[in-house]
């Protein structure tokens, strides 16, 4: 038993210093250590009932949440792996002893208020294995198309072939991302899948879906980004503008005398800017297109309406 714990905590130590420095991936890992897959698995899941914020980045592959590392928390990896080893080991003795660990690991992992550092973990649908993402992941690894039911918005129940791509997380929400019998991309939320089965029939993937991923900024991206919106950012604020990219694509394309610079992105849909243009509306000028200030502008009637 002291051997078999032991190894688990040298598992516990390997991983959670992988996942401070960058990813975990699971088959990696295992061949490492010369242990199956489901063990890994089995020692993410301890790492993320330990109270570790740990999500599924991509099939196989985990990560801590934007922001987390062991250093901001005041922990090493070597106290991580004892703080998860005990919760084990406490176990067997019931809620006498679980309760008051359960209070000791709250105040451990809890950010001390000195801390030079302030972390906001995201809420949103946690990522469940279950028999339809099995087989999402199965067609993504195989390269085989999966046949979907899926509730509509109308609520309807509808029938889809899909050649399955990445499931991805945008703020919160999980979706699949597919290309149709029409070769057009299509994203669907995980929550509104039914069930799946996979049909074996191979396909080649013809697109350059990794460029996609890492131009969106979030659920809203396409394949083509044919729509062009220019505006003004005054000097005041240019520097958040040059030290950050608010937008797809953005780019400088002029710095006027005053120091007023001329910002341009390139969207597949407006819907992938709104958020942002409004929430800098107060201080930024659209220059272009006609549609796109239309739009904002029919936005605001609309909102003013509405609280009157």
């Amino acid at each position: 038993m002291q051997s078999k714990n032991i190894k688990k905590l040298n598992r516990l130590l390997y991983l959670l210093n992988q996942l401070d420095g960058g990813e975990v991936r699971v088959l990696r890992e295992s061949e490492e250590m010369d242990v199956t897959e489901r063990t890994i698995q089995r020692d993410l899941k301890d790492i993320e009932m330990g109270g570790f914020p740990v999500y599924k980045a991509a099939p196989g592959v985990y990560k801590f949440i934007e922001g987390f590392s062991l250093k901001k928390m005041d922990l090493t990896d070597k106290e991580a792996s004892l703080l998860l080893m005990m919760q084990e080991l406490i176990a067997p003795f019931g809620k006498r002893f679980q309760e008051p660990f359960e209070r000791l690991r709250q105040k451990v992992l809890r950010v001390p208020d000195e801390s030079p550092f302030y972390i906001k973990m995201p809420k949103g649908s946690q990522y469940k294995e279950t028999k339809i993402t099995r087989v999402l992941e199965k067609g993504i690894l195989e390269h085989t198309e999966v046949r979907m039911s899926l509730v509509a918005d109308t609520s309807r129940k509808l029938t889809y072939e899909l050649k399955p791509l990445k499931i991805m997380n945008y703020d919160g929400f999980w979706y699949l991302l597919g290309i149709n019998a029409y070769k057009q991309v299509r994203k669907f939320r995980l929550d509104r899948i039914l069930d799946a089965i996979n049909t074996d029939k191979p396909f080649k993937i013809t697109k350059n879906i990794q460029k996609m991923l890492s131009e969106s900024h979030n659920i809203w991206f396409g394949e083509k980004r044919d729509k062009i919106v220019s505006f003004i950012v005054p000097a005041q604020f240019a520097p958040y503008f040059k030290q950050k990219d608010y937008f797809p694509m953005q780019k400088i394309r002029k710095t006027q005398k005053n120091g007023d610079i001329l910002v341009e992105t390139r969207v597949s849909n407006y819907r992938e800017i709104i958020p942002t243009v409004l929430s800098w509306l107060e201080h930024i000028t659209l220059v272009s297109p006609a549609d796109f200030k239309q739009l904002i502008c029919q936005i605001i009637r609309q909102a003013d309406k509405r609280m009157k």
